[in-house]
């Protein structure tokens, strides 16, 4: 299945997300930006996605404003294929 989209800003970005957790004491977060695979084995729990999008994936179209999500400047799109429905679901969210 092809990742689905994820928008930034007017950025046609593509992000999937899984997680292993079938080791407690490690898991690892695999999702697709841009149409790339990135793999990371060690994810910090706490780093929120607008810092790891800036960051670790030096994606800097995400701003953060107020920092509480209230002004809408840290929304992304985040897309998952609905296996049941068979369609592609969009969710805006917080990246902040």
């Amino acid at each position: 299945m092809a990742p689905t989209p994820l928008l930034d800003k007017g950025i046609s970005t593509n992000l999937t997300v899984s997680m292993d957790l079938s080791k407690a004491e490690t898991s690892t977060l695999v999702f697709f930006v841009n149409g790339r695979k990135v793999v990371d084995t060690n994810p910090d729990p706490g780093m929120t996605l607008l810092t790891y999008l800036r960051q670790k994936l030096r994606l800097c179209g995400t701003k953060l404003g107020c920092g509480e999500g209230g002004c809408g400047a840290c929304t992304v799109m985040v897309s998952k294929f609905n296996r049941t429905e068979e369609k592609v679901d969009h969710l805006s969210v917080n990246a902040c």
